[in-house]
């Protein structure tokens, strides 16, 4: 796996559990989105029908940020339930709760597997995120 992949899987990894907050924020700047004060406000235009729920709705479902953001935590979370323990506890321990301290050296010792062990292990899981990320 090349190292540029590597790095991406996991800084979606460090953000899984921001990734809800992400969404909903970037819900709120489709929804209430940042309009400038129109100079020529007392020009009004005639004839324009806006169906302001129905644009809202497709700008919603066709966001490429916002589908981003869906399917990488619908990814991450679907390869955490198909691990095993020993690999969701590597996991966990060193790219969700971000203890800089926490070395995979550490974590095997924890799991009482050996180093080479937990490196094939960590890296089974970022082979399966890749593939369900079409890289």
């Amino acid at each position: 796996m090349r190292v540029s992949t590597f790095n991406y899987i996991k800084d979606i990894l460090a953000d899984y559990y921001r990734t809800d907050e992400y969404i909903k924020q970037r819900e709120e700047e489709l929804r209430y989105p940042f309009k400038e004060k129109d100079l020529n406000s007392d020009i009004r235009s005639v004839g324009v029908n806006s169906a302001v729920t129905e644009r809202l709705a497709i700008t919603i479902a066709t966001d490429c940020r916002l589908c981003n953001l869906e399917r990488n935590r619908d990814v991450i979370r679907a390869c955490l339930e198909r691990s095993d323990e020993q690999t969701k506890t590597i996991i966990e321990e060193l790219y969700l709760k971000r203890r800089p301290t926490l070395t995979l050296l550490g974590v095997a010792q924890q799991l009482y597997i050996s180093k080479n062990t937990a490196y094939r292990l960590r890296n089974s899981f970022f082979q399966l995120v890749a593939d369900e990320l079409g890289m």
